[in-house]
């Protein structure tokens, strides 16, 4: 079976590769015991569920990594901002 080698920088990071490897040995599992005419929606399924939440949870990791460490630095506390909108009418029908 074939192995790699990977230097974690800290544990979310080491946390976070953990949980990739797991999410795609169940994207194999699933794909071998899915019944026949249903082995695509079920993988996409997982996909969406399963990789979403791994996504969420490397985002928070990182984010949550970079507020520690300006914080440690003495940044002061401060709350996240999202990006402003495209353009004045994004995220909004055209009527």
């Amino acid at each position: 079976m074939p192995t790699f080698t990977f230097e974690c920088a800290n544990e979310a990071q080491l946390a976070a590769l953990q949980q990739a490897a797991l999410f795609l040995a169940e994207m194999h599992q699933l794909a071998q015991t899915a019944p026949g005419g249903a082995v695509l929606q079920t993988l996409e399924g997982h996909a969406l569920g399963a990789g979403r939440q791994l996504l969420r949870d490397a985002l928070q990791s990182a984010a949550q990594r970079r507020i520690d460490l300006d914080e440690k630095k003495g940044a002061p506390p401060a709350t996240a901002r999202a990006p402003a909108p495209a353009g004045p009418r994004a995220g909004t029908a055209a009527t």
